[in-house]
């Protein structure tokens, strides 16, 4: 069993230092210059007492060459996950629910998208579903920590949960009639649910949202990539919302 959390990457170091993750040492590339992001690395590792390191580039490009590592590695504590619980709910809150999303770099994009939207937290199934890995913890440039992510071994449970707590929820599915930019998203919590990359959002789940929704599209190709579907619906939530001043 894994031990140990590989955060790859300068972005994504630089903000698990920013939120003070659990690190055990810091791996960083032998090189006498160093832009920025390395100089802000290296004055947060130094300042939470974190183990420095020094190795060529070759050990970086043989170790880490499939993520790019751009001269930095931390090492840490494997990724702990929240609990519903832990989800604050206002009336301005955007919650994203992932049904079987089983691609690492979809994830990590998806987790970055929802971060820069705002939104509140992101649940995941246990079953049938990436984790937070380190592939998606470097796709993601570090978006992970700075947003709750729940992990559920039930996902039509934790639907059932946010709609006691007044959060309205809305399943996006190709085949509706509802444009997405339809719906009002003012006044109300929302939960946005998007599905799996091939076979979209299972039935029992379909049946337990508020709105089906869908994005139309003019193209040939017929499908989008499921991190930039969930960008599109999440940043018309965020707009409606500010225009009603709940941020």
């Amino acid at each position: 069993m894994k031990k140990e959390q590989f955060i790859i990457g300068k972005r994504a170091v630089l903000e698990a230092l920013r939120e003070h993750y659990p690190l055990h040492s810091l791996v960083m590339e032998r090189t006498k210059e160093r832009d920025e992001l390395i100089k802000n690395i290296y004055k947060l590792a130094k300042r939470q007492n974190v183990k420095m390191l020094e190795r060529d580039e070759s050990w970086f490009r043989r170790r880490f060459h499939v993520l790019n590592p751009q001269g930095v590695v931390a090492i840490g504590e494997l990724y702990s996950y929240a609990t519903l619980e832990d989800i604050r709910i206002k009336k301005n809150s955007i919650i994203l629910l992932l049904d079987r999303i089983q691609d690492p770099g979809n994830l990590g994009n998806i987790v970055r998208t929802a971060e820069c939207a705002g939104v509140n937290s992101i649940v995941i199934p246990e079953y049938n579903a990436v984790d937070i890995t380190d592939t998606v913890i470097s796709v993601s440039s570090g978006a992970v920590f700075h947003i709750k992510i729940v992990k559920v071994p039930n996902l039509s449970y934790a639907i059932d949960y946010l709609k006691n707590k007044n959060v309205w929820i809305v399943g996006t599915v190709p085949d509706s009639k509802t444009p997405y930019y339809d719906i009002d998203y003012k006044d109300v919590p929302f939960g946005v649910v998007m599905g799996n990359e091939g076979e979209g959002i299972r039935e029992g789940i379909k049946k337990k949202c508020d709105y089906l929704v869908s994005i139309p599209m003019r193209g040939k190709i017929g499908a989008l990539n499921v991190s930039i579907a969930t960008g599109i619906v999440l940043f018309k939530i965020v707009e409606e919302k500010m225009k009603n001043n709940e941020y």
